[in-house]
């Protein structure tokens, strides 16, 4: 529990529970964004579509990866609506029935048409999934350990990625009359099922609650959340948060709330391009083409399709551990400079595969292509060590809560819009610029490396309420000790980051 304690503070035993349970999604995103990967470097599956032979098979591929980040664009906007109209909770488990229905059908598939439609289907799910997650655990985790606990959802996307890819290995070696390339696919159904199952037992968001009348059952949840036995200081935080939630959340109420406000209103219109912004620098960094037709690149490299399929699990086997140090590192180092560490790393390890590629590719000098394996893992030790948990925190955390499931839902349109754009364009850009594919994600990652240290606010160690005063919001509610107002004024006069403000 050490890591869960700073200065005297803790997280109660049922937060921590229920954040956990929530990763259920976390995983489905993970899995399901990961598995193609290792689909693809399977042989039976390629000569099951004719992806093998067929004369257009890098446009397929292109598209099987593309629809599914299309389907995922629309399903993080969708979830904007649907999570602001009937609860985080709800929502969740409508995106669970989209992963479900599109997971069963890709493992069915008969034609290739039917495996893009499903591709989409599932898209739109995980879409959903990789934006509620974190909303909902950000509005129900304290302030003092927001960054790990928001963290899991990076740490367990890791997760995800992991076991489609040993799963996928598993399955290369056994015989299934070339239709080893299913059960893998139809695993991805297992995690959704488990979150739409326990969904009714987890309580909804308090600020939700409070934010639809229902002051009372978000009073109750508070407690529930927060309270620890024989602790007086727990209730005095519940009492004090339920308090300056409620307060400024009456005052969000005569503030405008519409989809055309968050780009015509300044302080909105800051968050909608830093939000967006910093998802979609975490895909510019090429982490997604990496993982997505990671046994294709190994293979480039000289390995065998089992040694390709190796190499990629362990790669995202290595950012599971890479992403739990991220998250446990967000609330003593914050969240920007973190980033912006993160970012140089991948552009360094850009820069070595290119130069190692453009060397040594095509040959069989195995340091020189050795080399370029290690320069992929590092780009990953840089991204989910400082880069992944960070993301998702940052991008939920600095919207106000009657803008949250909106705000949020633009901040993960920058994944899905970087993510589409990038492996989409991957197959026919390693077949005709090769290694300079690498060079363009790498000026990518510095462009962003510095627009972090120079112009991103700082959000470690406050509360939800707190942050949306250093994006110029007024604070409606008392500071607890005080019991003056907080206004945007003096909050941000007092600021210790001193960060530029000109977005």
């Amino acid at each position: 529990m050490a890591l869960l304690s700073r200065s005297g503070e803790s997280v109660s035993a049922y937060n921590l529970m229920i954040i956990a349970f929530a990763t259920f999604g976390s995983i489905t995103y993970g899995y399901c964004s990961a598995i193609i990967g290792s689909t693809l470097g399977q042989p039976s599956f390629l000569a099951y579509f004719g992806l093998d032979t067929a004369p257009n098979s890098a446009e397929l591929m292109g598209a099987i990866n593309g629809l599914f980040q299309a389907g995922g664009l629309f399903g993080t906007l969708m979830a904007g609506v649907t999570g602001d109209k009937f609860g985080r909770c709800k929502a969740m488990f409508i995106a669970c029935l989209f992963a479900i229905i599109g997971g069963a059908l890709q493992a069915g598939s008969v034609h290739i048409a039917m495996f893009l439609v499903a591709r989409f289907i599932a898209g739109v799910g995980i879409g959903g999934l990789v934006m509620l997650v974190p909303l909902w655990q950000s509005e129900i985790s304290p302030p003092h350990s927001r960054g790990l606990l928001v963290g899991l959802h990076g740490v367990s996307i890791l997760i995800g990625y992991s076991s489609s890819a040993w799963i996928g290995f598993a399955f290369y070696f056994v015989d299934a009359s070339g239709s080893q390339w299913r059960p893998p696919l139809a695993i991805q159904c297992v995690f959704p099922l488990i979150l739409a199952s326990g969904l009714y037992f987890i309580p909804e968001s308090p600020r939700w609650l409070i934010e639809d009348g229902q002051d009372e059952r978000a009073q109750l949840v508070l407690e529930k959340i927060h309270r620890k036995p024989n602790n007086e200081e727990s209730q005095t935080f519940v009492c004090r948060e339920f308090s300056q939630i409620h307060a400024q959340l009456a005052f969000e109420r005569t503030l405008p709330s519409s989809w055309s406000s968050v780009f015509t209103i300044p302080h909105y219109r800051k968050r909608a391009i830093i939000g967006f912004s910093t998802l979609l620098a975490g895909q510019l960094t090429g982490t997604m083409v990496i993982n997505n037709y990671g046994p294709s690149l190994y293979k480039a490299l000289g390995h065998s399709d089992s040694e390709s399929l190796a190499l990629a699990a362990g790669w995202l086997t290595e950012g599971i551990v890479m992403n739990f140090l991220n998250a446990i590192m967000l609330d003593y180092f914050g969240r920007k400079w973190l980033m912006a560490v993160g970012m140089a790393g991948c552009a360094a390890s850009l820069l070595g595969v290119s130069v190692l590629i453009s060397v040594y590719g095509g040959t069989d000098h195995k340091a020189g292509n050795s080399a370029s394996v290690f320069f992929l893992y590092l780009h990953l030790t840089f991204y989910a060590g400082c880069m992944d948990a960070s993301t998702y925190v940052y991008g939920s955390e600095i919207w106000p809560t009657h803008l949250r499931a909106k705000g949020f839902a633009i901040s993960c349109a920058g994944l899905f819009i970087g993510s589409l754009c990038l492996v989409e364009a991957a197959p026919t850009a390693f077949q005709t610029i090769g290694w300079r594919f690498y060079l363009i994600m790498m000026a990518f990652s510095i462009i962003f490396a510095v627009l972090f240290a120079l112009y991103w606010p700082e959000t470690k160690g406050l509360s939800l309420e707190e942050i949306a005063v250093k994006f110029g919001d007024e604070l409606a509610a008392t500071d607890g000790e005080t019991d003056k107002v907080v206004d945007s004024t003096s909050a941000i006069t007092s600021s210790k980051d001193g960060e530029k403000s000109s977005l």
